[in-house]
């Protein structure tokens, strides 16, 4: 993903739910399992990877069972293979293998993330990118921290923890609002954009 198109797709996460960067972590890491499993098990790289990572980590792992077409075959090849290479361990001494490398998905994701980050430092202060943020949910506080630690220049970081104050506060009225509809004196009325507001504070505090 070159840095135009990180830059037009970091604007786009900006104008859907959630915080922009999980999103586009969240469609590379569809991207790459999908990627893999229609093209890549048998490959021999890949299949070296994944022995040295015996497999994904438990989170890639479970989105590949969940929202990965397709991939059913392709686990059931990666994991045989794993499973025999436990048993060959097992066979020689009590011992269990360890992963030797990081889960090949997640260094996929590590990489979108530094690019995401990059490009939202690099552009913090253009009209465009400011413009973008406070029509977002705000980042998650993760991402947050992230993006505070890579701005150096104090203007980026102002501009930065003033928009997602902005994005905090609203988030916290719309709670509020939503609490006192959930009062018996007021259950009768129609909700409104809080009804998902709960959900957005997890995500937003959590990741």
């Amino acid at each position: 993903m070159a840095q135009i198109e990180t830059y037009d797709a970091l604007i786009e996460a900006c104008q859907q739910d959630g915080c922009p960067i999980c999103r586009l972590e969240h469609a590379a890491d569809l991207r790459f399992l999908e990627r893999l499993f229609y093209a890549q098990v048998n490959d021999y790289a890949v299949r070296q990877q994944l022995r040295a990572s015996l497999g994904f980590c438990r989170q890639h792992a479970q989105m590949a069972l969940d929202e990965v077409q397709g991939q059913a075959l392709g686990l059931a090849i990666i994991y045989d293979d794993l499973l025999r290479l436990v048993l060959e361990q097992v066979e020689k001494q009590p011992a269990v293998l360890a992963a030797q490398k990081k889960c090949p998905a997640c260094e996929n994701r590590d990489e979108i993330n530094t690019r995401a980050l990059s490009e939202l430092s690099r552009h913090i202060l253009t009209d465009q990118m400011q413009a973008a943020l406070k029509a977002s949910q705000g980042l998650c506080l993760t991402h947050l921290r992230q993006a505070f630690e890579l701005m150096r220049e104090p203007a980026k970081r102002k501009a930065l923890m003033a928009i997602q104050r902005e994005i905090m506060l609203g988030l916290r009225a719309e709670l509020a609002e939503y609490i006192r509809k959930n009062d018996y004196r007021f259950m009768g009325e129609a909700p409104g954009p809080e009804r998902d507001a709960w959900i957005r504070a997890v995500r937003m505090v959590a990741g």
